[in-house]
């Protein structure tokens, strides 16, 4: 693939690992609410256990995107395995688990807490671990680190809002929480297999 075609597949797939990464928040929110409702301790909890997760991703993303060209590829692999499975974890799996904490915890603040770091922490982490991988790939095309960064995290920052835009105007009022589940377990597959074939 020719330098300036893997640049624009690069910020493709950052625009979709935006949607997803925050659309998901919002998908999220409706998996909590008819066990814990949609109080501000909820939000609290979902809010910063997203954006632990962006911080432990970016962190893990940049230790993989300086590997070799053989070992990145395994640690892309390692992300989209670990990734996918967790996805498809929550949306076969979810609302039993987070029915079992509902029950096992008294206290709203910790059993949401446990059901949000369960839930969502590990794929999150996994989209999230892409962007510095991508930066790295964009920087191979002669940018520098400046541009290079500035170009993935922007416009993985553009699919954040069109994702927050359409999950909560279109998705959520028209499709069933579990049809959404499994929705973006498919599409994350998805975004992952453009990541590892991106980083051969």
């Amino acid at each position: 693939m020719s330098t300036p075609r893997r640049t624009h597949a690069v910020l493709a797939l950052a625009v979709v690992q935006g949607f997803l990464g925050m659309g998901f928040q919002l998908v999220a929110s409706r998996l909590l609410s008819p066990y814990f409702g949609t109080t501000l301790i909820v939000w609290a909890f979902l809010i910063s256990v997203f954006l632990a997760a962006f911080s432990l991703g970016a962190f893990v993303g940049g230790i993989v995107s300086q590997l070799d060209s053989r070992r990145r590829r395994i640690g892309v692999a390692v992300l989209a395995i670990a990734g996918t499975a967790w996805f498809a974890f929550v949306a076969l799996a979810g609302w039993a688990v987070v029915g079992a904490i509902e029950q096992t915890f008294e206290a709203l603040w910790l059993a949401v807490c446990i059901a949000c770091v369960l839930l969502f922490l590990l794929p999150v982490a996994a989209l999230s671990a892409l962007l510095p991988i991508y930066t790295d790939l964009v920087e191979q095309g002669g940018r520098g680190a400046g541009i290079s960064s500035g170009l993935v995290f922007g416009t993985s920052t553009f699919g954040n809002i069109v994702g927050v835009i359409v999950t909560a105007f279109v998705l959520i009022p028209n499709f069933p929480t579990s049809e959404l589940l499994v929705g973006w377990w498919l599409c994350a597959f998805a975004c992952f297999a453009g990541a590892y074939r991106i980083a051969r």
